[in-house]
């Protein structure tokens, strides 16, 4: 993983090597950087992917995983969630033949040639909290 800090400090690119894990990658990235806070895009390919659709009957991640893909769209977050930094992304990916696949980004996907964009937001983090009737850590108010 590398990344390239913005003048300012606010920004980064940040692109992972081939075969490092997309989250834990990223994960390495928002240390780096001491983001606590910050808008997340990602393009690129994946050698492996993992997503998941949350299940809310069953309160739970139902996953599925790919060969190798094109991350056609990928948007998340920066916020803090059990003390600590937490990535949420979602990802649509494109397998060979054109056919889309999206969902939660989970473990087990595998970077190929994978190239990210995180903006810091400035002020008091969001903080994920359990939240009634929610089977998810949340920001409040979600």
């Amino acid at each position: 993983m590398k990344t390239y800090r913005s003048d300012d400090g606010k920004a980064a690119f940040v692109s992972l090597e081939r075969g490092e894990d997309l989250l834990e990658g990223l994960g390495k990235a928002v240390e780096e950087l001491q983001l606590e806070g910050a808008t997340l895009q990602i393009i690129g390919g994946l050698q492996r992917a993992t997503v998941g659709y949350f299940d809310p009957e069953a309160k739970e991640y139902r996953p599925a995983t790919t060969g190798h893909v094109e991350i056609c769209s990928g948007l998340g977050n920066v916020s803090i969630r059990d003390g600590r930094p937490f990535i949420h992304l979602h990802l649509v990916v494109s397998e060979r033949d054109g056919r889309a696949i999206g969902g939660h980004a989970m473990d087990g996907c595998t970077a190929f040639v994978t190239e990210a964009y995180l903006r810091e937001l400035t002020g008091d983090p969001p903080m994920r909290e359990d939240v009634p009737a929610m089977p998810l850590k949340v920001w409040p108010g979600a």
